[in-house]
């Protein structure tokens, strides 16, 4: 089906590929995952319609943003066969390490990540394990990019999560990460305290990471209600946190305090729920 919207930069493009060529862009729509990404990209491929003349899209992300006049759109289901078929002709086609940069990439919070990881495809097909290396290609460029941040806040939230007791007994920690990282984070933790049950938290995305003590975690969407009912910090952990705050205030010298160093090497969003940083 052909749709009309409000017109934008990425509109104009699509609309002179159509005047060109007599053929229209077409637009696939993928879920925000990477099973359903990766399944956009199958379906795309398989398409054959030829790659300058399709896009792909994650409404939760862009919603209307990028919607584009005179083109053809199809909403891509989510298929885990299509997807481990993608995963293999990356893998085998190029190297595992652009495999990683590649799945990366899709965890990233850019509204353009799936067209992007789309259309690097057919370079690093033809280039292989050096294509990492062609960052002057647009593509190429918006990958490595993307693999990078979603690498470096990872790295920063395994140094920086705090856990705290509830009074069920559970270790809960909170993050707002500006990617969609949680499902990175928690094999860190999983690896440490695999004895223990305890929960992460994306309050920006409402989703959890629950692991229960000897088994995998598992990655579910929850409710605010659902974690009000984690969220009350035991007795014991009230008086940790408070000996931890003192001890924090009581070692800082005031003649050395450098506020602009101190949000360099520790940026202010992730500091929301660090323990030793709240009032």
């Amino acid at each position: 089906m052909v749709h009309a919207g409000m017109e934008s930069r990425n509109g104009r493009e699509g609309r002179v590929l159509e005047l060109r060529s007599g053929q229209p862009t077409r637009v696939y729509e993928c879920e925000n995952s990477l099973e359903g990404i990766l399944s956009g990209i199958y379906t795309a491929w398989d398409a054959r319609y030829g790659h300058e003349f399709i896009r792909l899209t994650v409404p939760e992300l862009s919603g209307n943003a990028n919607f584009m006049l005179f083109c053809e759109y199809h909403t891509v289901r989510p298929d885990t066969e299509a997807a481990q078929k993608v995963v293999r002709s990356v893998r085998n086609r190029t190297s595992q390490e652009v495999l990683e940069a590649v799945l990366r990439a899709l965890y990233s919070s850019r509204p353009d990540k799936a067209d992007a990881v789309y259309h690097f495809l057919p370079s690093a097909f033809r280039l292989g394990a050096r294509v990492l290396g062609h960052l002057t290609d647009t593509y190429v460029h918006a990958v490595f990019e993307m693999n990078h941040q979603v690498s470096h806040e990872t790295h920063e939230y395994e140094g920086f999560l705090r856990f705290e007791e509830t009074e069920e007994g559970i270790l809960l920690a909170k993050l707002a990460p500006k990617n969609d990282i949680l499902e990175l984070v928690t094999p860190h933790f999983e690896d440490r305290f695999s004895g223990e049950n305890f929960i992460i938290y994306d309050t920006v995305r409402k989703k959890a990471a629950f692991h229960r003590a000897g088994y995998p975690f598992v990655l579910r969407q929850v409710t605010g209600e659902e974690m009000q009912l984690f969220s009350k910090r035991s007795f014991r952990e009230a008086q940790f946190q408070n000996l931890w705050k003192c001890f924090f205030g009581a070692i800082a010298v005031e003649e050395r305090k450098n506020a602009k160093l101190q949000r360099n090497m520790l940026p202010l969003h992730y500091r929301r729920y660090m323990t030793e940083l709240q009032d």
